[in-house]
């Protein structure tokens, strides 16, 4: 199976149908993360198809749950979320937020050869973002827990915003040790081969 096939498959698996453009970007964002992977610590993915399998069709999952049309990917990492969303939903604008140094001129690689003009890189830390744009979704994966999640983007929090973050475990446990009146859904995810993903989502609410 190649990999475009193996990203087809899996995103049929979840109920997506993904035009052949994205499939074939997708394919190409994997190979890059395996060919930068040898200079920057990425990903523990040993080949394509096992960063396919480990986490592309893994955030592909949020694609249904992403339907803002401006997207703060924080901790951005390897672009995962939020360059895998930007390639599957390319009407929303996405700022992948990310303070290492090595990883953002990744990004910044992988935003220019794949040509996506709806991807802002920025070299920072979310907590000290000197100017964030109005966003409308704040989305992260394996940032933390929801206590520091909450606390680090209590800037990008105006009345309206949601707040989305991935988790393995269902965070129950997390959300009742929060401050009283902090109100999380919690959103099961089935992604084939994964034991438990879930969504847990914050919306500030309005003045």
């Amino acid at each position: 199976m190649t990999v475009v096939s193996q990203l087809a498959a899996g995103s049929a698996a979840l109920g997506l149908t993904l035009p052949a453009a994205a499939l074939d970007r997708l394919a190409a964002y994997a190979a890059l993360v395996l060919k930068w992977n040898r200079i920057v610590n990425l990903t523990g993915a040993a080949s394509p198809e096992a960063f396919v399998a480990e986490h592309l069709v893994d955030c592909l999952a949020l694609v249904p749950h992403v339907t803002a049309n401006r997207v703060a990917d924080i901790g951005s990492g390897a672009g995962l979320p939020g360059l895998v969303l930007a390639i599957a939903q390319p009407d929303a604008v996405f700022w992948l937020v990310e303070p290492r140094t090595r990883r953002t001129r990744f990004l910044e690689q992988a935003r220019i050869e794949l040509g996506l003009a709806n991807v802002t890189v920025v070299r920072s830390r979310v907590e000290t973002w000197a100017e964030p744009p109005d966003i409308g979704l704040v989305l992260c994966r394996a940032y933390g827990p929801l206590e520091r999640v909450i606390a680090d983007t209590r800037a990008l929090q105006r009345p309206g915003v949601r707040l989305m973050v991935y988790k393995g475990a269902d965070p129950a446990a997390e959300i009742s040790a929060l401050p009283e009146r902090t109100a999380f859904e919690v959103i099961p995810i089935h992604v084939p081969g994964r034991l438990q993903r879930h969504l847990a989502v914050m919306t500030v609410p309005g003045t």
